[in-house]
């Protein structure tokens, strides 16, 4: 063959064989081409070639994969180390000199550990004021760790940013200092929630704070502003939303005249988290908050959250225009609340177990459950009443009147459980909360954290329960689709509702930069309670099964949703999948958590569609699915044993084999007599042929349209004492039901004998099937054609663990999908 010349990468390959040229070429020589063609004489070897081409590039593409995944592994390793030894050096209390130098720039900004002790200290000037209105105004004896320094660094007119647990006294960091300054505190917060409970408790212990927002009168609105000038005026804390500052431009007004007069004392910013696009409650208005400290550089500005990371506080930090502000943190932990996640079975199980858990654990204690959506809280709230539960819904598109008054009824007790969104909660200052539920899960580990938190601020047991259904990651991820960091951060979420093996004290942990020990837990977490109740299972082979199915639905152009590809997988999918597609043996939930397993480890990626009302999610190859078409690659996961209590490897359902049974019953009751076709010789000869195995096939030039009626005979009548007998055994071989309908692992010996009774009929069906083919259709020279009838039930057994259900519809579908191939 001669070499070929040319510009183009695409060459086709043709043989010399299937050209009529008349001539015997060796080669064609193009230059300039975009298409170069090479003739082969039928020596040469292309289409090997070109297999072992695709076989390198895709073995490529894998080992790429990866790296890329070794890279990512050693990149958070790496970050994690880094963050590990900052901490150990934070730590050390006599830091080398070397060290110190190591940070140059960024040391002589922060504070040393020696002038961090200088706050702690009680002979400040207002030392004696601060203890006296502690004791006489907050009924409180000592302060809690990390208050007194910030306090003290803030009334020294420092900038600092406070990280503490929701219920560790955040607000009396301000609060304290506001009343023991002259002049008032303006603090702002998101929620008008958080500034009736606020304004609602300082009223209760004898201290004067106002608050503006979208509900406040005209009147009270001109009080306010001329109280902010006043130096007579009795409030000490002026409580705002952003919105307010970012476009209320004649408040900005006087607080310019407040602060030249010297009375605005400093500005506390609550959930400060919500100025970084990074944070889990965003704000747009939060990032118009720089204009305070660029207007007002000399007023002490104090940020105040329960979650953020070391990233979040740094970009608050830019955004908010401080610099070099002091940072004090305190671990999240909270040893007194209980942390439990609970699998989502249905919402009629997650309804009882809820109200069950209201009626007896938390018998007349206060709680609340917190919802995804408005119309939800309406639903939950009104089921919980009719189950005789105090309960009220609270969101942001109830009358202002009505939420206060369901705010201050559940503060006093006479209102049990507040079903939620997240607009109610920020700030809540009731102390003896001993519940906190989600009825879905939260958007991030910062959200549900901060929600949690609600509970056991007394300091007394507490528990924080969270219901994590399939559904609702998807349903979820619709809504968070359009933030920047939104999937990851419910991926997070996900991640540690999913874990089985890990403390959930740990997980926090680590999101929140936290060097932790699991003894610390001290078993306040169902997983550690549990330690044991996992098991590691390979699912390799599953994997592959959806990526098949996958693969599958993209060359017949369609979209699965996350629900149909769970369908689609336990064989319950449309009719033309079932056929082409390998099924499950795994139960639902365990389907459900080896699909999210393949989600969080980015084997599948989700996809959006937007229509005009709604969003939909569908699930698609992710990057890593390429790596399981290599034969040594590996996957398992850790799942969880029992889902609340209900082992996963259950006793049969004798609902199921009720349903069953009586179906096969009813269906041949129904079914007419069918005459016995003639030729007993020809039977028997075609008989003895499929039982041997070499019945003739079908030529295609031979196949006519030919009418088979299959139908069930009539089965006598049982007996009384064999219908007694058949009780007896679903008595003895069911002790147990099943937690779900779907879900069974061994058939009782009656269902067997039953399904034995209709495969022997069915062998006879497509027995007879055969002989028609042969009558009508001759005798064809070659052979095995009808191995699509034999084979299935040639290799068909008995199942061991799966249901009922599903093998009558396997037997049924095997055999109906034969008799097309005949009709056709």
């Amino acid at each position: 063959m001669v070499s070929c010349i040319g510009y183009s990468s695409t060459i086709c390959f043709i043989s010399s064989e299937n050209i009529n040229f008349g001539l015997e070429y060796s080669g064609i020589l193009c230059i300039g081409l975009t298409i170069i063609v090479i003739i082969m004489d039928g020596r040469g070897q292309p289409n090997d070639i070109q297999e072992e081409l695709d076989s390198v590039e895709a073995e490529l593409e894998l080992v790429e994969l990866q790296i890329a995944e070794l890279l990512e592994k050693k990149t958070e390793l790496t970050s994690r180390k880094n963050a590990l030894l900052s901490k150990l050096e934070d730590a050390c209390e006599s830091a080398s000199a070397s060290s110190s130098s190591s940070k140059s720039s960024k040391a002589a900004s922060v504070m040393s550990n020696e002038e961090m002790q200088q706050y702690e200290c009680t002979d400040f000037a207002w030392s004696q004021d601060l203890t006296q209105q502690l004791t006489e105004s907050f009924h409180l004896s000592n302060f809690r760790p990390v208050q007194l320094k910030a306090i003290n660094l803030t009334m020294a007119g420092k900038d600092l940013f406070i990280v503490m647990p929701t219920g560790r006294g955040k607000s009396l960091c301000y609060q304290l200092p506001a009343i023991c300054s002259d002049g008032f505190t303006l603090v702002v917060t998101p929620l008008v929630s958080l500034m009736e409970d606020q304004t609602m408790y300082l009223k209760s212990i004898g201290l004067s704070a106002v608050m503006l927002n979208a509900s406040s009168t005209k009147e009270h609105s001109k009080a306010v502003m001329a109280g902010m000038i006043d130096k007579k005026a009795q409030f000490k804390m002026l409580y705002v939303t952003p919105e307010k500052i970012a476009k209320s431009k004649m408040f900005m007004s006087r607080l310019e005249k407040a602060n030249n007069a010297g009375l605005l004392s400093r500005i506390a910013v609550d959930e400060v988290h919500c100025c970084s696009q990074w944070g889990h409650d965003f704000r747009p208005d939060y990032k118009r908050l720089g204009i305070l400290k660029r207007q007002f550089p000399k007023v002490p500005l104090i940020g105040l959250t329960a979650t953020a990371t070391s990233s979040i506080l740094k970009d608050c930090g830019e955004i908010l225009c401080v610099q070099n502000p002091v940072t004090l943190k305190v671990s999240f932990h909270r040893s007194n609340l209980y942390y439990e996640v609970r699998v989502k079975i249905s919402d009629i199980a997650m309804m009882n177990d809820i109200t069950s858990l209201i009626k007896n654990r938390y018998k007349d204690q206060s709680g609340i459950i917190y919802v995804l959506s408005q119309k939800d809280a309406d639903s939950v709230s009104a089921e919980l009443q009719q189950r005789d539960i105090i309960a009220y819904p609270y969101h942001a598109n109830m009358n202002p009147d009505d939420k206060s008054r369901i705010h201050r009824k559940w503060t006093s007790g006479k209102i049990q459980v507040v079903v939620a969104t997240v607009a109610f909660g920020m700030g809540i200052d009731k102390a003896d909360v001993r519940f906190v539920i989600h009825h879905t899960i939260s958007k991030s580990i910062e959200n549900y954290y901060q929600e949690s938190g609600r509970a056991g601020r007394d300091d007394l047991p507490a528990d924080c329960i969270a219901y994590f259904g399939f559904a609702d990651i998807f349903r979820i991820s619709t809504m968070v689709v359009m933030e920047n960091v939104g999937h990851k951060k419910l991926m997070e979420m996900v991640s540690y509702c999913q874990s089985v093996d890990r403390c959930r004290s740990s997980v926090m942990a680590a999101h929140f930069d936290e060097v932790w020990d699991d003894i610390g837990c001290n078993s306040m977490c169902d997983v550690c309670r549990n330690a044991e109740d996992f098991l590691t299972l390979d699912i390799t082979k599953h994997a592959k099964q959806l990526v098949q199915i996958l693969e599958l639905a993209a060359s017949m152009d369609e979209k699965l949703t996350p629900l149909k590809l769970v369908e689609a997988w336990m064989g319950k999918g449309p009719t033309k999948h079932r056929k082409l597609m390998e099924t499950s043996t795994l139960s639902r939930l365990q389907a459900e958590d080896v699909i999210i397993q393949l989600l969080l480890q980015e084997y599948f990626r989700g996809e959006f569609s937007f229509t005009p009302y709604t969003t939909h999610c569908y699930l698609k190859l992710g990057r890593k699915a390429p790596l399981l078409k290599s034969p040594t690659h590996t996957l398992s996961m850790k799942m969880r044993a029992t889902h609340d209590g209900h082992s996963l490897d259950v006793s049969p359902n004798k609902e199921d084999i009720d349903v069953v049974t009586n179906s096969i019953a009813a269906s041949r009751q129904k079914q007419k007599a069918h005459k016995d076709l003639s030729r007993p010789a020809e039977q028997d000869k075609c008989t003895h042929m499929y039982a041997a195995g070499d019945c003739p096939n079908i030529m295609a030039q031979h196949i006519v349209e030919v009418e088979v009626e299959i139908n069930i005979p009539k089965q006598k009548s049982s007996s009384p004492q064999r219908q007694r007998k058949k009780a007896h055994a679903y008595r003895t071989t069911v002790p147990t039901v099943s937690s779900s309908p779907s879900r069974t692992s061994v058939i009782s010996e009656t269902a067997a004998e039953e399904l034995c009774d209709l495969r022997k009929y069915y062998s006879k069906q497509l027995r007879r099937i055969n002989y028609i083919s042969h009558e009508y259709l001759g005798q064809p020279a070659e052979s095995d054609a009808l191995a699509c009838i034999r084979e299935p039930f040639r290799s068909l057994r008995l199942p061991r663990r799966t249901t009922i259900t599903q093998t009558a519809r396997s037997l049924w579908t095997r055999v109906s999908s034969r008799r097309k191939l005949v009709h056709r």
